[in-house]
């Protein structure tokens, strides 16, 4: 074999070496490119679904209330149910903050705590 033989042999294994590494490039940067993209999607699509379900954040704040005469704790709940799910959980969580048992405990005058939910940060 002839020194310019090897040298084609050399230059044509060379090449499909280069042509090699260049598929693998752009293969690779296609996979980066569809992951970026998908990526982009799904963050894109589930905030808008996340915002469409929520369109106020509520902040959980707690006072003290007067009791008045014949207040019971769902009446109370009534007039302070905004960003609750249900009357129920309401007074659950009054009960809790106030150690009740049952609203019989309730007496006019005496002072409980209760929470409440506003859409202003305070």
């Amino acid at each position: 074999m002839t020194l310019e033989q090897r040298k084609r042999i050399w230059a044509k294994r060379e090449a499909k070496r280069k042509e090699m590494l260049k598929r693998k490039i752009i293969g690779t940067a296609g996979v980066i490119a569809l992951l970026f993209v998908s990526v982009a999607a799904t963050v894109f699509f589930s905030a808008g679904k996340a915002q469409a379900k929520e369109d106020k954040v509520y902040y959980k704040y707690s006072t003290v209330y007067e009791i008045q005469p014949g207040d019971t704790l769902t009446s109370i709940a009534k007039n302070h149910l905004e960003g609750y799910e249900s009357i129920n959980e309401y007074v659950d969580e009054v009960k809790f903050m106030n150690q009740l048992c049952s609203s019989d405990s309730l007496v006019a005058g005496n002072k409980i705590f209760i929470p409440y939910c506003s859409t202003e940060l305070k």
